[in-house]
């Protein structure tokens, strides 16, 4: 049996920001209970999902992801609005938006890994990168008019971070939900 590891990159969020999501799942939790809420410290930014991979080929991966540009130094971010995937209507995924005025800074990085990993033999993602905070899943549909108002009058404040720093992340799933581990960190200072 052939060793595999389910990885991703990702940024990682601050401590302070982290407490604050926590406080507002607490309040997400009890509007809508049904929902599968993320535990505050696994809530990250996705740039790159590769699923489950042999571990010669993640390690390949991590040396690859070595060669980070300095051109990415600087990234200022900030948390958005409450939404969900595909959309209000039905949501299977709900979600924090990110904002900057960085943003193409943020979306050339998210390309550089696609680029880079793809010389390795992944494939492109299809969908147009849309960088979001995830905070629950949906697993039965359910009336979210209670939830939806809530977000509406309570939204959560928008709180600045720098990107010093992305991670090669593995995944280990468990009955209590997906547990993160840091396999290698990447810095953009320059």
């Amino acid at each position: 049996m052939t060793d595999t590891i389910r990885s991703f990159a990702a940024i990682s969020l601050p401590e302070n920001l982290k407490s604050k999501l926590e406080q507002y799942l607490l309040e997400l939790k009890q509007i809508a209970p049904k929902v599968k809420w993320v535990r505050s410290e696994s809530i990250h930014i996705t740039l790159k999902f590769l699923g489950e991979q042999k571990s010669d080929l993640v390690d390949k991966v991590s040396m690859r992801l070595m060669a980070v540009p300095d051109s990415f130094s600087g990234i200022s971010l900030s948390t958005g609005h409450f939404g969900a995937f595909p959309g209000e209507k039905r949501p299977r995924v709900f979600w924090l938006g990110i904002n900057s005025t960085q943003m193409e800074k943020l979306l050339q990085l998210q390309r550089w890994v696609e680029n880079e990993l793809q010389v390795l033999g992944f494939e492109k993602e299809k969908r147009r990168f849309s960088p979001h905070l995830t905070l629950g899943r949906v697993k039965h549909p359910d009336d979210f008019s209670r939830l939806w108002k809530y977000a509406g009058e309570n939204p959560f404040p928008e709180l600045s971070f720098n990107v010093e720093e992305f991670y090669l992340m593995r995944s280990i799933l468990k009955p209590t939900g997906a547990v993160y581990r840091p396999l290698q960190k990447y810095s953009l200072q320059g």
